[in-house]
């Protein structure tokens, strides 16, 4: 008689953001009755110098479309206009695109309405989707080590394409914990949480854990992931936070 064994329970998370992000998203995996493990991998600054910044900032309703890809871009940006004495809430251009929802509330938040956010929560795809018709001038802000897929892509498609950097992403060179010997589940957020990750984590303990289960925020988390040596990624339908609680937990239950 042959006796199937259902694999322990998802209790242990190991988490990986930056020490800001690793305390959010602990809240609510204790919440949701797990063990967070957390390992800050990246930790977000400002620029060294805001002059390029600030000279976007100030010619901003020259641009047809000012771009986020993210909530901590928005926060910088706030902090910011703040700082320049410039308005938030205005009507007209720019029109303001939000890669995802939740940037899209922290916008919102600011009184500055986005008008247009892709429609699934990827820099690809916004590339893909951004009205040309509603105008071509585009300024992205965003971080310095951000993927370039987006500007290159729109690029192809015709758009004019503004980059400022406004905050600098950068890797915690030391911080593991004794307990990710326990780890049942790898949560990454972000292609630099994985490779922030790998890089302090000692080569023959990361080699454990390549074998655990990495659930990625999304297909370009989970590519990153793959390429540094995690096959068993598994990616939630919506790229969110949210989606990825709400994936722990039905794994959780799959695996009880």
């Amino acid at each position: 008689m042959t006796t199937t064994v259902k694999p322990a329970r998802i209790k242990n998370v190991v988490i990986t953001r930056s020490k800001r992000g690793n305390e959010e998203l602990s809240g609510r995996l204790k919440r949701a009755g797990f063990n967070p493990i957390t390992v800050d991998t990246i930790y977000l600054s400002p620029p060294e110098d805001w002059s390029v910044v600030d000279g976007v900032l100030r010619r901003l309703h020259s641009f047809d479309w000012l771009v986020f890809t993210s909530a901590i871009g928005v926060e910088y940006f706030e902090s910011r206009m703040n700082a320049l004495s410039l308005r938030l809430g205005w009507e007209g251009k720019p029109l303001v695109a939000s890669v995802g929802q939740r940037t899209a509330e922290k916008l919102s938040g600011l009184d500055v309405r986005p008008s247009f956010t892709p429609s699934s929560f990827l820099t690809v795809r916004l590339a893909e989707e951004l009205p040309a018709e509603m105008g071509r001038r585009v300024l992205l802000l965003r971080a310095d080590i951000a993927d370039p897929k987006l500007s290159e892509g729109l690029r192809a498609r015709g758009f004019d394409v503004e980059e400022a950097s406004i905050y600098r992403t950068r890797f915690v060179d030391s911080g593991t914990d004794d307990r990710l010997r326990d780890a049942d589940l790898i949560v990454f957020a972000s292609p630099s949480a994985v490779r922030g990750f790998c890089r302090i984590v000692p080569k023959k303990e990361l080699s454990a854990l390549q074998r655990v289960r990495a659930i990625c925020i999304g297909p370009v988390t989970a590519a990153a992931a793959q390429e540094n040596g995690f096959a068993k990624t598994v990616v939630p339908k919506m790229y969110t936070l949210d989606s990825v609680v709400g994936e722990i937990v039905r794994l959780s239950e799959q695996d009880a």
